[in-house]
């Protein structure tokens, strides 16, 4: 059997086409496209998107759509941070019916961390608590669990693309670090008011696995990767220090500086200090000095359900 997730995000959409053969994923397709569909949408208020993001996400949805079908593949459609909170949802949601056949399940924040928790810690042998953080470009979730059981699910406001629009909006000049510590202190200060912190238990300390393409960006500008295979980095550690030296490199550099730096692919070097500022917020609220990288997410963990499955989400293309 084989299927295919497209996931709508605030930042990119992304779509991993799979042969599925007894609960286990051979991934056919991997793909993302950085569109920026939450352009302009303000955290934790409901916004308007953006007309022209419209159009050049319909347009990338569908033709995504169809190479999925020329797979063979049964295709489900997954709506994130953007889609729960823009007035003009419904409208794009209509555009991408018109134009593929197919409907868009728009996910709660609870939904979608539920399913990224289940892809992000697939294939890890993991002894005792796992915490699962997945910073998206509008949105970052927090999942706790233990022995594949999840404990705690929380979803915060904050993404890549909307602090980056608060905090970073300068391009042609270096970034003072005044406002790199003002975009940390805000994203802390908005973890601790959904009570991150608290899942945090000094009795059983929890191994920390990032997801995302903030934590997986990051990794390839640690290891220096000129092709940007996001693969390479399934697994791999990104310590503290590493944050911290990447948030002083980018905030040193302007937008086409940072667009030249190894490892960094040039559609992100606008958001990517947002990014690094949120993670290094979120292992310091969980007091962690490191962080495992998993490349399988959201679109992976709708693969793996069962659920899925039996509720027949994934409809075959036209």
């Amino acid at each position: 059997m084989i299927k295919a997730v497209i996931d709508i995000g605030s930042n990119s959409i992304k779509m991993r086409v799979a042969r599925i053969n007894s609960g286990k994923i051979h991934v056919i397709r991997d793909e993302t496209e950085v569109v920026r569909l939450g352009r302009g949408l303000k955290m934790s208020e409901t916004g308007v998107l953006n007309e022209d993001s419209m159009k050049i996400s319909c347009e990338t949805v569908t033709k995504m759509a169809r190479r999925a079908s020329r797979l063979g593949a049964e295709i489900f459609i997954a709506g994130t941070m953007a889609l729960r909170t823009a007035e003009n949802a419904g409208e794009f949601i209509k555009m991408i019916k018109d134009s593929t056949g197919l409907d868009v399940h728009v996910f709660t924040g609870e939904e979608e961390a539920k399913y990224s928790w289940l892809g992000a810690v697939d294939g890890f042998n993991f002894d005792g608590n796992l915490i699962m953080f997945d910073s998206g470009g509008g949105s970052t979730e927090f999942v706790l669990g233990s022995c594949g059981k999840v404990n705690k699910i929380t979803s915060v406001p904050v993404g890549a693309v909307n602090l980056s629009e608060k905090f970073f909006n300068i391009h042609d000049k270096p970034i003072k670090k005044i406002f790199c510590d003002e975009a940390v202190k805000y994203v802390k200060n908005l973890f601790l008011e959904n009570h991150i912190d608290e899942f945090v238990s000094q009795e059983n300390p929890a191994e920390i696995i990032g997801v995302g393409g903030g934590v997986v960006t990051m990794a390839g500008v640690k290891f220096a990767c000129e092709n940007f295979v996001p693969a390479k980095f399934h697994g791999s550690v990104l310590t503290m220090n590493d944050i911290k030296l990447q948030i002083k490199m980018y905030s040193s550099l302007t937008l086409k500086e940072r667009q030249n730096v190894i490892g960094l692919p040039a559609n992100r070097a606008d958001v990517i200090l947002g990014s690094a500022c949120i993670i290094f917020a979120a292992l310091e609220i969980l007091k962690a000095k490191s962080c495992t990288i998993s490349i399988n997410g959201l679109r992976h963990g709708l693969l793996l359900s069962e659920e899925l499955g039996s509720r027949k989400f994934f409809l075959s293309h036209p």
